[in-house]
């Protein structure tokens, strides 16, 4: 019988304690990350746009670490926009440094907000996680 492992970096742990969310949920070999913001350790937002879009990555890379795996092993990534034309080459640029074989199922929605203003962009992923 498959078990849910909850996955939670060390410096997201205000996410599951203060907004009662997991960063990470594992079940076999499939890892999936909640949608990741561009927000730094103590929540706020990186207002910078290419630097939120880093940070998004960042917050994603976190995860995949503390579960065992890597992009290199992402099977999709969902992201949500609130301005997707204006933000799309951002992301592929900033996307690119992290994901560089193996390429994921990618979905890019444009959507009319996210959950705090200033927030350009949310992405969930789902990894394979070996071994």
């Amino acid at each position: 019988m498959l078990k849910r492992e909850l996955i939670i970096p060390a410096d997201m742990r205000n996410l599951y304690d203060q907004r009662g969310y997991t960063p990470g949920v594992k079940v076999g070999n499939i890892l999936h990350v909640s949608g990741m913001l561009g927000r730094d350790e103590n929540l706020n937002i990186i207002a910078e746009p290419e630097a939120q879009f880093e940070r998004i990555f960042e917050n994603t890379k976190a995860v995949l670490e503390a579960a065992g795996t890597s992009f290199d092993h992402a099977i999709e990534l969902v992201g949500y926009f609130t301005n997707l034309q204006r933000d799309m080459a951002i992301y592929q640029k900033i996307k690119d440094r992290y994901v560089t074989r193996d390429f994921p199922a990618q979905t890019l929605i444009g959507i009319a907000e996210l959950s705090t203003p200033g927030l350009f962009c949310e992405l969930k992923t789902t990894a394979l996680v070996p071994g």
